[in-house]
C-alpha cells in the first residue's frame, strides 16, 4: 500500500472519514518527497525534449485526481499527493534516495530522540516574512495536531532554539527521521496563512488560485532563495482519467501529462512526443493472508504460498500486461535503494513445474475443472484488487487468475470500487490474497516492511497485522533496522528481513517494480521523471528556445 511517509490517497481517504495515521497507512511509506536542483536523469526521456530552454512561458499540465484535503489541520492545497512545488521541506529526497539539504543547512541527533537543526538564511516566506524556527515549529506542530504523521512529531515537541535553530523531538525515538521528513506532508508552511485559499510556503512558485477538481495555477515567485524557476506560470488541470489525459496532450490542450498509461505510451512516441520514464519506485505486490480469521485459512499453508510464487512469470507480466514499463525485481521497496544488499533477497523464477509438485507433497490433488481440493476443499482463492484503484492494476488480476489455474489453484476475483471500499474489505479481514500497488515516497528503506507487516506496526496493531504479520524473525530483524544508527546497517537489516517475508515465508508476492510515466509536447525541456511522483520539480522545465 503502500504506502504504504504517505504509501495513500490522504486527501480521498481523510474526506471519507479516516483518521490521518489511517491515511497515511493507505498511501504507505512515507513511501515520499520532492527536490529543487542536483538532478539525475533517471531512465530518461525520449522524443526530443533535450536542449535549451527560455525563460518566461506557461505550461499546462494534465494533472490525476485532485485530491487535496480542504478542511482542518490535514488541508494541504498544492502540497499532497499532487507537489506544486509552493512548498518546501527541510530537506529533499534526489532519485537515488539521498538526503539533499533545503530549508536546513546541517541536522545532528542530540541524545539519541532529539534533532537539531541549523535553518537556512535569507529565506523568505510568499508573504514576504522571513522564514525561521518558527515557521518550522508551526508547520509541525500543526501535523502533531493531526496525529504527528510518520515521523512522529509530539505536541510540544518542537522548540525554538533561535531564529535559525530548532529541536525536534518525536513522540518516540526516530532515528529515521531526517529519511522521513522529505515527504511532501511534512514542508514548511506560512504560520497563520490559509492553507485552501491561499497556500502560502517557500518554494520555487507561489500559489495564485485553485478550483476544486479543476485547475491549480501557480506562478513564479520572484524573491525564492534559489535560482529562479525558468516558467512564468504552471496551470495544473486535474484530469483523472488517463485517457482523458492522453487525449489532451495530443489536441494541444496540455503541454505535459502524468500518469501515462503503459498501453499509450508506443503511440505518443509515434506522434513525437517525449515520453518520461523514472527508474522504478513504486511496487506491484500480493499479501498473503496467513491470520486464518473468518475462515479465510487456505494460505496458512506455506506449501500453497510457495506454489503461487513460482507459477506466476513475471517476466510475461512485464512484457505483456506493463507494456515493458516495468522491471521483474522483487524487492519490495526498490532494489537500488538497498544496493549491494538487495541480492540477500533471492526470489522466484517461472517453474510451474515445481509449483505443482509442491501442491502435489502437500496433499493438494487435481480435481474438477482442473482446480485441485483437499479434504473435500477446492482450493480457490479470493483476490481483491483495488488499492490504490482498480485501474491502476487493469490486466494483473487476470494475469494472476490464469496463472495460478495453470496450476490447479483457482482465484476469484473481488474488485472494489476505491480507495475507501478497499480499506473497508481489509477492515472485514475477507480476502486471501491483496494485490496492492505501493511505493517508495522516502528515504527510509525499513517503512513500508515494519508498517505493513509488523505485529506492533508503527502506529500500533491494525488490519494488516491481523492478516499478514508472520513474527519470529522478520519482527526481530524490523526493530533492528528501525533502531539502527547506521545508514549502511540498516539496508542490511531491511534486505534479510524482505529475504524472511519473501524467500522464507512467502507472504509477500512480489510481482513487478512499477515505473513512473509522463509525457510532454517536444518543446517542454528539463522535466525530469522521479520514481516517487511526489517529488517531480518544476523549477527547471521550460519551454523551448
Amino acid at each position: 500500500m503502500g504506502d504504504e511517509g504517505f504509501s495513500d490517497v490522504v486527501g480521498t481517504l481523510h474526506e471519507d472519514g479516516l483518521t490521518r495515521r489511517e491515511a497515511v497507512r493507505r498511501f504507505g511509506i512515507g513511501v515520499g518527497v520532492l527536490g529543487s536542483a542536483g538532478w539525475v536523469a533517471a531512465c530518461g526521456s525520449s522524443g526530443g525534449s533535450s536542449g535549451a530552454a527560455k525563460k518566461g512561458g506557461v505550461l499546462t499540465v494534465g494533472a490525476e485526481e485532485d485530491a487535496y484535503v480542504l478542511s482542518g489541520d490535514g488541508a494541504n492545497v498544492g502540497q499532497y499527493p499532487l507537489n506544486a512545488n509552493v512548498f518546501e521541506g527541510l530537506v529533499r529526497m534526489d532519485p537515488e534516495y539521498g538526503i539533499v539539504p533545503v530549508l536546513a543547512t546541517s541536522w545532528a541527533l542530540r541524545d539519541g530522540k532529539t534533532w537539531r537543526f541549523k535553518l537556512r538564511r535569507g529565506v523568505k516566506l510568499h508573504d514576504g516574512r522571513p522564514f525561521t524556527a518558527a515557521s518550522v515549529k508551526y508547520s509541525f506542530d500543526r501535523i502533531a495536531a493531526q496525529g504527528g504523521g510518520t515521523p512522529g512529531f509530539a505536541k510540544g515537541g518542537t522548540k525554538v532554539v533561535d531564529d535559525h535553530t530548532v529541536d525536534v523531538t518525536p513522540s518516540f525515538p526516530n532515528l529515521r527521521l531526517v529519511e522521513q521528513i522529505v515527504h511532501p506532508e511534512n514542508s514548511i508552511i506560512a504560520a497563520g496563512s490559509d492553507p485552501v485559499k491561499k497556500p502560502t510556503g517557500t518554494g520555487p512558485f507561489r500559489f495564485v488560485s485553485y478550483r476544486r477538481q479543476e485547475q491549480l495555477t501557480v506562478r513564479r515567485f520572484p524573491g525564492y532563495w534559489g535560482a529562479a524557476a525558468l516558467l512564468d506560470e504552471i496551470r495544473f488541470k486535474f484530469l483523472p482519467d488517463a485517457n482523458a489525459r492522453r487525449l489532451a496532450l495530443e489536441a494541444g490542450n496540455v503541454g505535459l501529462v502524468l500518469g501515462v498509461p503503459d498501453e499509450a505510451v508506443k503511440n505518443l512516441e509515434s506522434k513525437g512526443f517525449a515520453v518520461h520514464v523514472s527508474p522504478p519506485g513504486a511496487y506491484e505486490a500480493m499479501y498473503a493472508n496467513i491470520g486464518g480469521h473468518k475462515g479465510y485459512t487456505l494460505l496458512q499453508d506455506a506449501a500453497v504460498r510457495h506454489a503461487i510464487e513460482y507459477a506466476i512469470d513475471r517476466r510475461a507480466l512485464v512484457q505483456g500486461v506493463f507494456n515493458g514499463q516495468a522491471t521483474a525485481e522483487q524487492t519490495m521497496v526498490p532494489a537500488r535503494l538497498l544496493g549491494a544488499d538487495a541480492q540477500k533477497v533471492t526470489g522466484y523464477t517461472h517453474d510451474p513445474a515445481k509449483a505443482q509438485q509442491m501442491l502435489d507433497a502437500a496433499g493438494w490433488k487435481a480435481g474438477d475443472g482442473g482446480i485441485r481440493s483437499k479434504g473435500g476443499r477446492r482450493l480457490e482463492l479470493q483476490l481483491v484488487d483495488g488499492f490504490p484503484s482498480a485501474a491502476v492494476h487493469t490486466g494483473v488480476p487476470e494475469f494472476v487468475q490464469d496463472q495460478l489455474k495453470r496450476v490447479g489453484i483457482g482465484v476469484r476475483i473481488v474488485t472494489t470500487a476505491d480507495s475507501p471500499a478497499y480499506t473497508a474489505r481489509t477492515k472485514s479481514l475477507q480476502g486471501d490474497l491483496w494485490l496492492e500497488r505501493g511505493n517508495q515516497n522516502d528515504a527510509n528503506p525499513a517503512f513500508l516492511p515494519a508498517l505493513l507487516f509488523s505485529k506492533a506496526g508503527l502506529f500500533g496493531p491494525g488490519d494488516y497485522q491481523k492478516m499478514f504479520a508472520p513474527g519470529g524473525r522478520f519482527e526481530t530483524v524490523i526493530k533492528q533496522a528501525l533502531s539502527a544508527p547506521d545508514e549502511a546497517r540498516v539496508k542490511g537489516l531491511v534486505a534479510e528481513a524482505m529475504h524472511t517475508l519473501i524467500d522464507t515465508d512467502a507472504i509477500v508476492i512480489p510481482l513487478a517494480g512499477v515505473r513512473q510515466v509522463s509525457a510532454s509536447e517536444s518543446k517542454v525541456r528539463g522535466f525530469q521523471p522521479q520514481p516517487s511522483g511526489l517529488q517531480v520539480r518544476y523549477d527547471r522545465v521550460g519551454l523551448a528556445a
